[in-house]
């Protein structure tokens, strides 16, 4: 455990192990972990020490498209495409995030497409662009990084706007694993019927207030690492936004992949996928409820992929939200000399650039589309500067 490919990185050189957190978030217990067998594995590695996905020279080769995927469009717009479905609270600060969502088997993907499902912190956004920090978990289902299309958890980091720095799992020197059961690329084990049973994936993402490291807890059961603070100077104290939803890559000369269960956000319950009990890791460490006044739906093309059913359960659930789409043929996806249509959400105009190969559908982008495909300057959300509450 202590010889793990994260302590590689030369920012890691002194780091002190950690081998739990400090304390979960208030009101919040860990259930019994389940045995190996339960996420795909005969037994477990031994005593002190962690599972780490054994690289391949392909491995590290798909690694590195998959990491520059979010900038794929800004140095070659024919080369990739990148949609989104989310949800996005800016009113920082936040201590942490915490969600479950519903998982689905998603088989049709082709070669080299991603679609992921994730929970998104993003550290100081009023920063250069190569300065960025952001921290994620959650399910994917990805040809561009695997060899199967097989769901499975992931993680993903950067301290630089995905320029040089941040990889996938345990791809390269950064997040620190504490397992020998499961980890970050292990295959989800349990999946939601469509019109049927629905089955959830729980991840907390949480700022541990003693040692400043980011925490990743699997399922309410089992914290699976963290993020160690060294490698994200921005996010030494807390998050200023949240974001939640959907996203997928692909080349473009084969229909978008599907996003979420495959089927419409408008499709309702057990059809649609879901993010329930949503909430924010507060000051004090314990669960807030995000207010919906504040939280902002950000699709790039609201006929293939959108956000719907947003609302507050007062219940057990807490917040929840419907997300994805079928995916497909876009409309003017291959075609020369189109329009592209781009709001402006700090200034609510729209900006027209010509002789573009594509046409979005819906205007407004996100902190993750402005940073990872367009690279300009961030707008922060069109919600100006972060307030120093979580919105209760």
């Amino acid at each position: 455990m202590y010889k793990q490919p994260a302590f590689d990185h030369p920012l890691l050189k002194n780091h002190t192990l950690q081998l739990k957190p400090s304390s979960l978030p208030k009101g919040m217990k860990l259930g019994k972990s389940k045995p190996a067998s339960f996420y795909g594995f005969n037994d477990t590695c031994p005593s002190g020490t962690i599972l780490v996905h054994r690289a391949r020279k392909q491995d590290l080769t798909k690694s590195q498209p998959f990491r520059n995927q979010f900038k794929a469009q800004a140095n070659d717009p024919t080369a990739n495409r990148n949609h989104f479905a989310i949800i996005q609270n800016a009113y920082g600060p936040f201590y942490g995030a915490h969600a479950k969502m519903a998982t689905y088997k998603l088989p049709d993907l082709k070669a080299d497409q991603t679609s992921s499902s994730t929970i998104y912190l993003f550290g100081d956004t009023h920063v250069p662009n190569n300065e960025f920090n952001v921290i994620e978990a959650g399910w994917q289902v990805s040809t561009a990084l695997y060899d199967s299309s097989y769901p499975r958890f992931f993680t993903f980091w950067t301290s630089d706007g995905h320029e040089k720095t941040g990889c996938p799992n345990l791809d390269c020197p950064g997040f620190v694993s504490t397992t020998n059961i499961y980890g970050p690329g292990s295959f989800i084990p349990e999946f939601s019927t469509y019109g049927g049973e629905q089955k959830y994936l729980s991840i907390l993402i949480a700022r541990d207030s003693n040692t400043g490291n980011w925490w990743v807890t699997y399922n309410n059961q089992l914290p699976l690492g963290y993020f160690p603070k060294e490698l994200l100077p921005k996010m030494q104290d807390h998050a200023s936004v949240i974001q939640m939803g959907g996203h997928v890559n692909s080349p473009l000369n084969v229909p978008s992949p599907p996003m979420g269960s495959g089927h419409s956000s408008n499709e309702g319950p057990n059809k649609a996928a879901y993010f329930i009990q949503v909430t924010a890791v507060g000051l004090s460490n314990e669960l807030v409820k995000l207010d919906p006044d504040l939280i902002e739906t950000t699709c790039d093309i609201s006929d293939y992929y959108c956000v719907s059913d947003g609302h507050d359960t007062y219940g057990e659930d807490v917040y929840v939200f419907a997300y994805g789409g079928v995916g497909g043929w876009l409309v003017g996806a291959c075609g020369g000399g189109e329009e592209v249509v781009v709001a402006v959400v700090d200034e609510g105009v729209a900006e027209h650039e010509e002789g573009a190969s594509c046409r979005r559908e819906h205007g407004k982008r996100s902190l993750s589309e402005e940073q990872h495909s367009i690279g300009d300057p961030l707008s922060h959300g069109g919600t100006g500067s972060a307030r120093n509450e979580v919105g209760m």
